[in-house]
């Protein structure tokens, strides 16, 4: 058994790597493909722990392409000030280290900051009172502490590098429809449809199965996506972040009601809601950067 751990914990870590320097999905099948072959006994237990830790780091492009895009459009003083913070590492680069924390007990806490459990059928006023008044910490909280710790000028360098790497993530979460959603079956992750054929969840489709069909690296889907006109930089720029996440709840309600009239999606699914994925990272990395070129005035 004590083989076993050590080699999923040796999988998770060279995929990381893989990941981090931006190899291809390939080398990170292949990887796995290589790894079970040599494991003559694989308890279910193993495989799990393996899944799990796969499932909790994948929707790198998304959140690349949210970085990168906000990358693009900061003021000169939003730029020094990142620059100083990260160093040689880009937006970009950083942008999945809160998903890679999942797996360290020591930052239990910052778990719950990735997504934000509500009913459904709520009127804006209600979406609103439900979230301010609410005692558990979620993406909303969050974000705003991020940004409170980056404008205290109290607060020590190692904080706010740390409160800048989980705020570009958690930007990217709130505008991925399905972490604004249902606790009862886990924001989609236990609503099961089929893709293409293939069996997922409505999460994991959203989270990357829609984005990874395109078949293109972030660093085009950025350049792909990022394409705002100045009027709708100024709007989204202008819009708060209640506004972000009830965006988010308004895509939640239609994309329930779909799964639960046919959950099982085909091409047709995707050229009908790609669309709809471009405008989420879009407005995610405009408006991280409009949150980033306030803070740096």
């Amino acid at each position: 058994m004590n083989f076993l751990f050590l080699l999923v914990v040796k999988y998770y870590f060279i995929v990381n790597f893989l990941r981090r320097h931006k190899f291809s999905r390939i080398l990170e099948k292949l990887c796995l493909h290589l790894i079970l072959r040599s494991m003559k006994k694989l308890t279910s237990i193993t495989f799990g722990l393996i899944l799990c830790l796969v499932l909790i780091s994948w929707g790198y492009e998304g959140h690349y392409a949210v970085a990168d895009i906000a990358g693009r459009h900061l003021t000169p003083n939003a730029q020094a000030a990142v620059m100083n913070l990260l160093g040689h590492k880009t937006m970009a680069d950083v942008s999945s280290y809160a998903d890679d924390l999942r797996s360290d007990p020591a930052y239990a806490s910052t778990k719950d900051l990735h997504f934000l459990n509500i009913p459904m059928g709520y009127t804006y006023e209600q979406f609103s009172d439900y979230i301010k008044n609410s005692r558990t910490q979620n993406v909303y909280t969050g974000i705003v502490g991020c940004i409170n710790e980056l404008k205290d000028p109290k607060s020590s360098k190692s904080k706010k590098v740390f409160s800048l790497e989980l705020l570009i993530h958690f930007v990217g979460d709130c505008h991925q429809p399905m972490h604004v959603s249902r606790a009862e079956d886990k924001g989609g992750n236990a609503t099961s449809v089929t893709f293409l054929g293939g069996g997922t969840n409505l999460h994991s489709l959203w989270d990357s199965g829609l984005i990874e069909h395109q078949k293109i690296n972030y660093k085009d889907l950025a350049a792909k996506y990022d394409d705002a006109t100045a009027v709708q930089i100024k709007q989204w720029q202008s819009d708060n972040i209640m506004k972000w996440l009830w965006e988010s709840y308004q895509i939640t309600t239609i994309l329930y009601q779909e799964a639960a009239t046919n959950p099982n999606f085909d091409e047709k699914y995707y050229q009908d809601h790609i669309p709809l994925i471009k405008s989420r990272i879009e407005k995610a990395g405009i408006r991280l950067a409009g949150v980033l070129n306030d803070i740096y005035k």
